[in-house]
């Protein structure tokens, strides 16, 4: 008489034996990375102006308490601009009315064609001192005042152009068409 065979079935293999715990990592690392993506990116917007309030030309908008606009521009001779540029002076009106507006200096925008940027050049040109001229919003004036900007552009910089004004409600910022 022979024993039964008493040898034991094989062992599942591996990967069946650990399908339920690698079919909650299949789910479970996605939707991990995707939560701290999200909780990240979430803060981006509110430390950085990324939700344009566009006011055309000639008209005003109220921004933080304060009317904006309407804004000007036009094209300035100036003998300190380097060969192949030109200046764009801008003047936009500012009215405090729920108290002073703080913000940045106005960047200028191509809003065709290369979509260039400029930042405020002021400094870089022979401009008389002038104590009523403000390059910023003054948080410390709570009455009507001009923003007077000067800009240099290479000579192909044609427009239309916008002043890109930020103050305190980010992600918000005033976009003031210009065209000089």
């Amino acid at each position: 008489m022979t024993a039964p065979d008493t040898q034991t079935p094989p062992a599942p293999h591996w990967w069946r034996r650990n399908a339920l715990g690698l079919g909650a990592l299949v789910v479970l690392i996605p939707l991990t990375v995707g939560v701290i993506a999200a909780n990240e990116w979430s803060q981006y917007d509110a430390g950085h102006p990324t939700q344009p309030i566009i006011v055309q030309a000639g008209d005003a908008v109220r921004y933080d308490g304060a009317g904006i606009g309407p804004a000007r521009a036009e094209f300035t001779d100036n003998p300190a601009a380097p060969a192949g540029s030109r200046v764009l002076r801008t003047t936009t009106l500012i009215t405090p009315l729920d108290g002073p507006l703080a913000c940045a200096t106005p960047v200028l925008r191509e809003l065709t064609g290369a979509k260039r940027q400029w930042d405020e050049a002021s400094g870089l040109l022979d401009l008389d001192y002038d104590p009523e001229a403000h390059s910023t919003c003054d948080s410390e004036r709570p009455i009507r005042y001009s923003l007077t900007l000067h800009y240099l552009l290479p000579d192909d910089a044609v427009g239309p152009f916008a002043l890109d004004l930020a103050g305190d409600p980010l992600p918000q910022f005033v976009r003031l068409v210009i065209e000089p």
